[in-house]
């Protein structure tokens, strides 16, 4: 069946990137699947990123420089405002895609009109370049979604529709879980759908103790932007996020924060771990 060829627009919010936002850009750059821009928001980097990203000349880059930080939320929101295409696609500057990752995702929503969200696996990897473990390797063809659940899926693996993500805006407040945040009302009502294949790399080298917190502090937040619509669904989530802050404050000091990061998913497989290490090679070879 002959697919459709939308336009997709990835966006990418980055402070300080210098130091990995080429191995992103890479990836980017040989997709198999070719009809893409990517709006980059230079959220006031102090380090080398805005010489970077001036070099680029691809015209499917669109960048934008902020003088100052003004947070993950804020940064992409100016992304979402600076966006055009079908669908929209997310990559981090410290992250990267498997070269079939928008081709795969744009076949699926074509065919499968009614699904508003489409996740994929995502293999975490840390500073050593070493595959930790893989999370949201799941099949899931459709499935209706509540703003009140937890989505079951990698967030920043999301590929979603354009014209109904725009009618949604971030919350400038969240400087961590601003995407899940802004996913959940998005799909509020709507379907979702998972590929049951890796197709994106997380970088979690320079993960530490305060950032997991920091994360899970933004559960809290969430639950309070959320009790103002649905109270019982807010405290629900606000004391979960609670329990779990708590958990992580008083196990991860004696366990450290790889063997907390190892279990937070299943265990990687021989082909998974080859493919990572194949299309790693291939995006520093070139």
């Amino acid at each position: 069946m002959q697919m459709n060829n939308p336009l997709v627009c990835v966006v990418m919010p980055v402070y300080n990137g210098a130091k990995t936002i080429e191995l992103a850009l890479k990836s980017l750059l040989m997709q198999t699947y070719l009809n893409w821009e990517c709006v980059i928001v230079n959220d006031g980097s102090t380090d080398g990123t805005k010489s970077i990203l001036d070099s680029l000349s691809d015209r499917r880059f669109k960048v934008i420089h902020l003088e100052k930080n003004i947070g993950r939320g804020a940064a992409r929101q100016v992304c979402l405002d600076n966006s055009e295409g079908k669908y929209l696609a997310y990559l981090d500057a410290d992250d990267f895609y498997h070269r079939d990752k928008l081709k795969m995702q744009v076949d699926f929503l074509e065919m499968n009109p009614q699904i508003d969200l489409l996740g994929c696996g995502l293999l975490a990897f840390d500073k050593n370049d070493e595959p930790l473990s893989v999370r949201g390797k799941r099949k899931i063809t459709s499935c209706f979604f509540r703003e009140r659940n937890k989505l079951p899926i990698a967030m920043a693996t999301a590929m979603i529709k354009s014209a109904k993500g725009k009618s949604v805006r971030y919350n400038a407040k969240l400087n961590a879980g601003e995407d899940e945040d802004y996913l959940s009302r998005y799909l509020d009502g709507g379907y979702y759908a998972n590929l049951d294949v890796v197709l994106w790399y997380c970088y979690i080298g320079s993960t530490s103790y305060i950032k997991i917190l920091k994360y899970s502090f933004s559960g809290l937040q969430r639950g309070l932007f959320l009790f103002n619509r649905n109270p019982l669904a807010g405290l629900k989530m606000f004391f979960l996020s609670a329990i779990k802050i708590l958990i992580y404050a008083i196990i991860i000091p004696f366990t450290g924060v790889n063997f907390f990061l190892k279990r937070r998913g299943s265990k990687v497989s021989r082909k998974e771990a080859d493919e990572y290490h194949k299309e790693l090679l291939l995006y520093k070879d070139n």
